[in-house]
């Protein structure tokens, strides 16, 4: 049974909404765990595979490097391109999935009280613009687009001469593709004010 704080044996541990707390914050405290040990699994291969991109790279330069030598090397480097997007991919969506919880909890706590000035934040400052715009879960997407530039810059050559035969036709399938975008956008904006001038169901 749950005792109110008027009662004479009150403490802390039969009330509910100190108990909750306790719960929510050593949740939140095993979320932002998880979240720096990935960020640290992230920064760490990363930086072991810029580390082998910089010295393969450096290799390829050397005067007395042949022209079946390169193409080996142009392979390794965008091997470890590629590695270093899988990479950045993989830890993305767990990153995600943290933060998720992190905000249902912080949401779920500050519905169930019923005073905010009886206890404590239950975590930081409230998210501003710069943590909506970079939140954890997108710092590995920098890697994935500092990747695909090096894949373009090593195998440019390459790809540029894959691709320039059918280059009318990727023209023709990217600005169908941005139209479509560009038409879904409009429908779902056009719902969204259609929503919102409904009036709410009884």
């Amino acid at each position: 049974m749950v005792k109110q704080q008027d009662d004479p044996d009150w403490d802390e541990f039969h009330d509910l909404e100190i108990v909750n707390w306790k719960r929510v914050r050593s949740a939140i405290e095993h979320e932002n765990q998880l979240t720096n040990h990935r960020l640290t699994w992230l920064l760490s291969s990363q930086a072991f595979l810029f580390a082998a991109f910089a010295l393969v790279f450096q290799a390829s330069t050397k005067s007395d490097v042949n022209s079946d030598q390169k193409v080996f090397y142009q392979l390794v480097l965008a091997g470890f391109s590629l590695t270093g997007i899988l990479v950045g991919i993989y830890i993305q969506r767990p990153l995600r999935t943290a933060e998720i919880q992190h905000d249902n909890l912080r949401d779920w706590w500050y519905k169930s009280i019923s005073d905010h000035d009886r206890h404590p934040p239950i975590c930081g400052d409230t998210p501003n613009w710069r943590d909506r715009f970079l939140p954890p879960s997108r710092f590995p997407l920098v890697f994935v687009a500092a990747w695909i530039i090096f894949v373009f810059g090593v195998l440019g050559n390459i790809i540029i001469s894959i691709i320039k035969p059918y280059s009318v036709i990727i023209g023709i399938l990217v600005l169908g593709l941005v139209g479509a975008l560009g038409l879904v956008s409009f429908g779902v904006m056009i719902g969204r004010r259609q929503s919102n001038g409904r009036p709410p169901r009884p």
